[in-house]
């Protein structure tokens, strides 16, 4: 019997993996219906649009300069990642994949672009963990069987066929099981309360094999060459995967970078303890290739870097030339001083931006810790912004105690106060009041920056402090901006131990709090391991 042709359009269709053909160009020439539904579009809307229209700004600076390069030289590239914007304007994390087909018989050529929703993997591998638990079960179901077989011999046939039927179902479920383990693209080790292995897949068994030290065939995990996220410095004995999850741990999203040198690879590294009558019996760890996320991430801050270095230099010389001139304003006419005036200003608001570029890319900074009032720093802050807000139809109010020792940096907080304030005046376009609050506990303070304008959705503030972000709403009323002050914003609040959070419903406004350690709490901060 011949077997059925395979239906190649329902399996483009149906596969679990988003599909895209484009040209040589961009152009979107098909799209599978996996990914339709992810991006919530049409064929129609998506089909003769630009693939880089799906991408945020940033993103697309990445493509061009990391992916794009590839598809002309080597014909493919694999696992960049990036974010997908929905017909919703949300973000969806996204590795991407794609391979060049080259022209034949005259025709153009094409591009495949495979899409993996993060997300979604990362759903998948719970379920996995899931599965291991339930086996387990399953297994000790099977030795509790076992075991009333031997005491109750007036039931052994009867009991004996339940155990057959489930020790098939066990073996079944151990089979498939295996399968999974050796297909799935993440390593997976189960250890016992000893830290005896258990269980090692394939991938695990080859990630293994790159961490081996030269001329080595076999070794344990303290002679493995496993390195922190500087990639230079090698883990403790106590810090390394299996020993953390062997004294108990759970933990998450762990970097740890295999073997040295070119080959080097980056796998984030997860672990579940699996306990039983109130005991710790044993360890699942999970070991996920994150290699090529950890260099885009790296060459795309390294390309803001650069670009906005290269661009500082010389704005700077232009503000130098156009500070002279200004200088003799008494002798020039005064159109061309106002127009020098004008170009002045927007010269420093240029500066500030590749300033913000330079700092969003920069990474930890050092903080230059002073006795501070820090109400008299929000009045300060408040005062200076003053002027834009009256000029916007927007008031402050503020509700702070005469006076708040601390200490801190008083200027990275102070960048810190003027990015609210200004975000409070910027997207309250229909004016209001601004109100400026702070109190003092035992411990800590908390400031508050609250404003009655446009307000964000849910889904906009799970993405206000990722790197370039806009609102829709922002983009549609040409507020500007280019989403890089509360980034800043966050990384200096986390520099002096704190937080900051939001709170915010659309046409209502937004509330922003900044929670800052007093001097006394912050001496005793002791840094947690990062799950």
């Amino acid at each position: 019997m011949e077997a059925a042709p395979l239906d190649y359009e329902a399996l483009f269709h149906d596969a679990p993996a988003g599909y895209l053909i484009s040209g040589a160009d961009g152009t979107i020439l098909e799209a599978n219906r996996t990914l339709l539904s992810w991006l919530g579009m049409s064929r129609r809307e998506l089909v003769g649009t630009s693939f880089l229209k799906l991408l945020p700004i940033g993103d697309r600076i990445l493509y061009a300069t990391h992916a794009a390069p590839q598809m002309g030289v080597a014909g493919a590239f694999a696992e960049l990642a990036v974010d997908l914007i929905k017909a919703d304007g949300a973000r969806m994390p996204a590795l991407l994949s794609a391979s060049r087909v080259p022209a034949e018989n005259g025709g153009p050529a094409l591009d495949r672009v495979i899409v993996f929703n993060a997300r979604e993997r990362r759903l998948y591998e719970q379920e996995l963990v899931n599965t291991l638990r339930k086996t387990e079960e399953a297994e000790a179901a099977r030795a509790s069987a076992e075991a009333s077989v031997f005491a109750q011999q007036e039931a052994l046939r009867q009991k004996d066929l339940v155990l057959q039927e489930s020790l098939t179902e066990s073996r079944r479920k151990e089979a498939l099981l295996e399968t999974i383990l050796n297909t799935v693209e993440v390593g997976v080790v189960v250890i016992d309360e000893a830290g005896t292995d258990l269980l090692t897949n394939s991938r695990q068994i080859h990630n293994r094999q790159r961490a081996l030290p030269p001329g080595i065939h076999d070794a344990e995990e303290h002679d493995l060459l496993m390195f922190g996220p500087d990639r230079v410095t090698l883990l403790p004995a106590d810090l390394r995967p299996l020993r953390r999850a062997m004294l108990g741990g759970s933990y998450s999203d762990q970097l740890v970078w295999f073997g040295a040198g070119e080959g080097q690879q980056a796998l984030s590294v997860s672990a579940r303890s699996v306990r039983g009558d109130g005991a710790f019996r044993g360890s699942v760890i999970v070991f996920s290739d994150v290699t090529g996320l950890v260099n885009a991430v790296r060459a795309k801050d390294d390309f803001v870097a650069n670009v906005s270095h290269e661009l500082r230099t010389p704005l700077t010389s232009i503000m130098g030339y156009l500070d002279l001139l200004l200088e003799d304003a008494d002798d020039l006419p005064g159109h061309v001083t106002a127009s020098l005036k004008v170009a002045m200003r927007n010269s420093e608001k240029l500066l500030a931006l590749v300033s913000d570029l330079l700092t969003a890319a920069a990474g930890g900074s050092t903080l230059a810790l002073q006795a501070t009032d820090l109400s008299e720093l929000i009045r300060s802050a408040v005062t200076s912004a003053a002027p834009r807000a009256e000029i916007s139809g927007v008031h402050f109010e503020t509700d702070l105690p005469d006076t708040l020792p601390d200490t801190l940096d008083p200027q990275r907080i102070g960048q810190v106060l003027d990015n609210l304030l200004s975000n409070a005046v910027k997207y309250s376009p229909d004016g209001g009041i601004v109100t400026v609050s702070a109190r003092r506990t035992e411990t800590h303070t908390s400031i508050e920056v609250a404003d009655p304008g446009i307000g964000m959705t849910a889904a906009e503030q799970g993405e206000v402090f990722t790197k370039f972000f806009r609102s829709a709403t922002a983009r549609k009323a040409a507020i500007p901006g280019v989403g890089l002050g509360l980034v800043i914003s966050r990384k200096i609040v986390e520099e002096h131990h704190g937080t900051i959070t939001l709170h915010s419903e659309p046409g209502r406004g937004t509330v922003f709090t900044v929670t800052l350690p007093v001097a006394q709490a912050r001496a005793n901060f002791v840094p947690v391991d990062p799950l």
